[in-house]
């Protein structure tokens, strides 16, 4: 038998279940994490703490049902959308990651919305311009920790940094793209008209992919 580990990377926790090759459920397991409130509106986690949260249930789903690691045909990955992790070229996080109950970033989104009509950003995003988003907390952090942004190689969502962490890859796919106010659906690609209504750099996103 091979199986499936699958980890779901939610908002209070990371749920990882096992799968077998015939789809049926093994096993399941769970471990949590904080998230603070430095200000309100403002909600952050530390992507240690995600990791953490993988390894524990890792452990425990292979311990509890004495699957082998070499059995593990495939890992895959859900979670919470709409966040910022800056990362540095080791892949090392910059600072705790904002997630996406975060409003701070409202001043950002109406910049934006005045150089991008809204009807025109709905068009080619599906979601209208808010501070919800992940691009304006990256704009957010380009004019609030500059020195972060300057450092920052790649933004990512929370479970494309856990992949990181497993195969060194910088990637995320086509669904948390359309999370972050800057994937245009039609044409399948990061927007460049949106990169330049947020300032943002289009080579300090990663790479898109299929899920």
């Amino acid at each position: 038998m091979r199986y499936v580990l699958a980890h779901d990377v939610g908002t209070t926790g990371d749920k990882a279940t096992l799968f077998g090759e015939d789809g049926v459920l093994v096993a399941s397991a769970f471990a949590s994490y904080e998230t603070s409130t430095p200000r309100t509106g403002w909600s952050e986690q530390q992507p240690g703490d995600w990791w953490r949260a993988l390894c524990e249930t890792t452990r425990a789903l292979l311990q509890r049902t004495s699957v082998r690691p070499a059995e593990i045909a495939a890992v895959s990955f859900s979670g919470q959308m709409m966040g910022v992790v800056p990362v540095d070229q080791a892949g090392d996080p910059l600072r705790d990651a904002i997630i996406w109950a975060d409003l701070r970033a409202v001043e950002q989104a109406d910049r934006a919305a005045a150089v991008v009509d809204p009807q025109r950003a709905y068009a080619l995003t599906g979601h209208r311009l808010s501070a919800s988003y992940s691009a304006a907390k990256i704009a957010w952090i380009k004019e609030r920790e500059p020195e972060i942004y300057r450092q920052s190689v790649k933004f990512l969502q929370a479970k494309d940094f856990l992949v990181l962490k497993l195969t060194g890859v910088q990637a995320t796919d086509r669904s948390d793209a359309s999370g972050t106010n800057l994937y245009d659906l039609e044409q399948a690609r990061w927007s460049e008209e949106l990169l330049g209504a947020f300032g943002l750099d289009r080579d300090r996103l990663p790479d898109l992919h299929d899920s």
